[in-house]
């Protein structure tokens, strides 16, 4: 079982969660929004008191984040990257696929339509140590940057994520969504020609007033 943290007790950590996803969902193009399902998953965050290195979005849009990554990462724009990638792996129905591979339809079904709230609970574990293929980890990385060109965050945001990764030499050992190839050096690289594709902002800084440093000392 998952210790999660209260969201009446840790207003502001959630209030700050939900303002990044709210950039993301509302970003457009062209008039439509970036994220394909946008009104058809409900995107509710949960955040994990766990000091990991980790976030993952179930296929039904519940978007996980730990503790651990949100003290790790600099900036917002950085937590905005690495969850525009995971909400790009549930609009992309990556997640949907990997599940229903490993557990069957029936559960996906329930898990999407939100029938049992036990088999979400038991699938958590499964989809926190799940491995993506290296085209899926690109799709995601993509999705993001395309995600963050229609908000105010740096949309290479998630660059910053692998660049302070391997500065701080934790490239090993850290979680599936991050392990699987390439590796964070060509990750960087790909999301930054993506940027440079969409001619999108990478020098703005989406983090005001400090904020996310109020957000790390909310948290326990």
């Amino acid at each position: 079982e998952y210790p999660l943290l209260d969201s009446v007790k840790y207003k502001v950590a959630y209030d700050k969660l939900y303002a990044i996803r709210n950039s993301i969902l509302d970003g457009t193009d062209n008039g439509k929004s970036r994220v394909k399902y946008k009104d058809r998953l409900p995107w509710r965050l949960r955040i994990i008191n766990q000091d990991v290195l980790n976030a993952f979005c179930t296929p039904g849009g519940f978007i996980y984040v730990y503790t651990g990554l949100i003290k790790f990462l600099d900036t917002e724009d950085q937590l905005a990257g690495v969850m525009g990638h995971e909400m790009g792996h549930a609009d992309l129905r990556h997640s949907t696929d990997a599940i229903t591979r490993q557990y069957g339809i029936d559960v996906v079904l329930q898990v999407i339509l939100g029938n049992n709230p036990n088999v979400l609970s038991q699938i958590v574990t499964g989809l926190a140590k799940l491995s993506y293929s290296r085209c899926h980890e690109t799709q995601a990385d993509e999705s993001s940057v395309y995600y963050l060109a229609g908000t105010n965050y740096k949309c290479n945001g998630a660059a910053g994520f692998f660049e302070k990764l391997e500065s701080s030499g934790q490239t090993s050992g850290t979680p599936q969504f991050l392990s699987t190839h390439p590796n964070p050096g060509n990750r960087v690289i790909n999301i930054n020609n993506r940027s440079t594709k969409l001619a999108c902002n990478t020098s703005k800084s989406g983090d005001t007033n400090g904020s996310y440093a109020a957000l790390k000392a909310s948290l326990p």
